[in-house]
C-alpha cells in the first residue's frame, strides 16, 4: 500500500486540466507580475487583472514610467491593489536601475536565483518560487495557502514557516515532480481539503490524515 499521501494526490490529479499550466513556459516578467497580483487574491480575479495589466504595461520600463494612479486603476479589482501598485512599480524600477535580466536570473541554480528574486520589492519566497517554476522550469513546490493547509492537516509538518512546509513536501516528492505536487495540492485543497467544511468523507487519503481521523 502506498504510504505517501502527497504522491497519491499527485497521481489522482495527474490528468486534471490544472496540469496544463506546466506545459507552457511563462515569460518571466509576466509570471512575476501575475504572481505579485495573486497575493491574497482569488485565481479568477488574478487572471482577469493580470491580463488587463499586462495588456497595458508590457515591460518593466512601461511600469516604471507609468503614473502610479494608472497602475492603481488597472489593478483595482485585486486585493490590496494600492499596495501592489506601489510594489510593482518599485520592483520594475529596481529591475531597470540594477540592469537585471530576469531570463538570466532564471538560468542560475535554484537557491541563487531565488535569493536574487527575493531582493526585488514585493517578492517573497512564494512569489519567487512561482516564477522559478512557471517561467524557469525549476523543480520547486511553491507553498501557497492550499499547500500549507493540506501539508499541516496531513501531519507532514506543524510549522507555519514557508521553507519548513516546502521541505516537508519536497521530502515526499521525487525530483522532477514538485511542480505537479504544487498544482495537485492546490486542486485537492480547493475540492476536498477546503479551509472550511473540508470534504473528509470524500477524501481518498483520509487513512493517512490525523485531521480527517479526528473528524471521523
Amino acid at each position: 500500500m502506498n504510504s505517501n499521501p502527497v504522491m497519491e494526490i499527485v497521481k489522482h490529479y495527474e490528468n486534471h486540466p490544472i496540469m496544463e499550466r506546466l506545459k507552457v513556459r511563462r515569460d518571466p516578467f509576466q509570471a512575476l507580475i501575475q504572481a505579485i497580483i495573486s497575493q491574497r487574491t482569488r485565481d479568477d480575479v488574478t487572471d482577469r487583472v493580470a491580463e488587463r495589466f499586462l495588456r497595458k504595461f508590457k515591460t518593466p520600463k512601461d511600469v516604471a514610467e507609468a503614473n502610479l494612479k494608472d497602475l492603481v486603476e488597472t489593478l483595482r479589482d485585486a486585493g490590496l491593489y494600492r499596495q501592489k501598485a506601489r510594489m510593482i512599480k518599485k520592483c520594475c524600477e529596481r529591475i531597470l536601475t540594477d540592469g537585471l535580466d530576469l531570463e538570466e536570473i532564471l538560468q542560475k541554480p535554484t537557491e541563487e536565483a531565488r535569493r536574487e528574486l527575493i531582493r526585488l520589492p514585493g517578492v517573497g519566497p512564494k512569489t519567487a518560487d512561482v516564477v522559478l517554476l512557471f517561467a524557469g522550469g525549476h523543480d520547486v513546490c511553491p507553498v501557497d495557502t492550499h499547500v500549507a493547509r493540506v501539508s499541516r492537516r496531513l501531519g507532514l509538518t506543524d510549522s507555519k514557516e514557508y521553507f519548513d512546509v516546502q521541505e516537508a513536501v519536497h521530502e515526499m516528492v521525487p525530483e522532477g515532480e514538485r511542480g505537479k505536487a504544487h498544482l495537485a495540492l492546490i486542486q485537492f485543497g480547493r475540492e476536498i481539503c477546503r479551509p472550511r467544511n473540508p470534504q473528509c468523507e470524500l477524501c481518498f487519503v483520509r487513512r493517512f490524515c490525523p485531521y480527517g481521523g479526528e473528524r471521523a
